[in-house]
């Protein structure tokens, strides 16, 4: 059976409209065993709804030279007579070769190849690499500006007086480089007092008050245990204060009054004479 080529428009192995070219054309059966590669071919050659048989072929016309091997691979040694050593008997395409070249194509077949569009960016766990990606940097942002271990009281006064997002009613003042006040004043009959405050030592170790008593640690340790070390502890004390200036329900538990009374006693104590 003569070899005629499968490809749209060529004309190579029709003898009445042989191709004219200087080079010798070689045909090349469709590889079948390998369905990805074959598929590949397939798509390659511009023929709608076309399935190559085991005759199938396409010359060598279609195919760039840097698809070919350059070495000798037949072995046969009655075939090689005649032939220099470094002389292909053969034309062989590479392992993978794909059909590329199709210039006898009409123009509305015709397509040109530009580069790729990427596609990582289009799959759902590269979208979802990206989001993590993203919020992975907001919380290092954060936490970078959330950090005031490295800040003097005065940096730490001057952060606070330009935070949106402190509760109302406080007041923070510098009283000495050693202690930052913030506190809430509560007016009775024109005579304003102190009703709840929050002290920052310069080691950053606080203290709170309410009501002129001192507020036991344990009430307010899950959120500050031990020294300050981001303004967001700062800010979640000053909410849970407020709510105890508030009275709302259940933010002043039963131990909380005890440890109360039990600090004034001391106190007391300390300042009353034996006799």
């Amino acid at each position: 059976m003569p070899n005629k080529c499968a490809a749209y428009g060529c004309k190579s192995g029709y003898s009445k409209t042989e191709v004219q070219t200087d080079e010798k054309v070689s045909f090349h059966a469709f590889p079948l065993s390998n369905k990805e590669l074959c598929d590949k071919w397939i798509r390659a050659n511009p023929r709608k709804d076309y399935v190559p048989s085991k005759h199938s072929k396409l010359c060598s016309l279609h195919f760039k030279p840097s698809d070919f091997v350059e070495v000798r691979r037949d072995t046969n040694k009655q075939r090689m007579k005649g032939y220099a050593d470094d002389q292909l008997v053969r034309r062989y395409l590479k392992d993978d070769a794909v059909p590329s070249v199709f210039s006898n194509l009409p123009s509305y077949l015709s397509s040109t190849q530009g580069t790729p569009r990427s596609t990582v960016r289009a799959t759902a766990s590269s979208r979802r690499h990206q989001e993590m990606k993203q919020f992975e940097n907001l919380e290092e942002t954060f936490m970078a500006e959330d950090n005031i271990s490295h800040l003097d009281l005065n940096e730490v006064h001057d952060k606070l007086r330009s935070e949106t997002a402190i509760p109302s009613g406080f007041t923070v003042t510098s009283i000495s480089p050693a202690a930052l006040l913030i506190y809430i004043l509560a007016v009775t009959d024109d005579i304003p007092r102190i009703k709840a405050n929050i002290t920052v030592r310069d080691d950053f170790t606080v203290a709170v008050s309410l009501d002129d008593k001192a507020v036991p640690t344990s009430q307010y340790r899950d959120i500050v245990d031990g020294p300050v070390k981001q303004l967001s502890q700062l800010i979640n004390l000053m909410a849970r204060v407020k709510s105890w200036c508030d009275d709302e329900p259940s933010t002043k538990s039963l131990e909380m009054f005890v440890e109360m009374a039990v600090q004034c006693l001391k106190l007391g104590l300390e300042a009353t004479d034996d006799e």
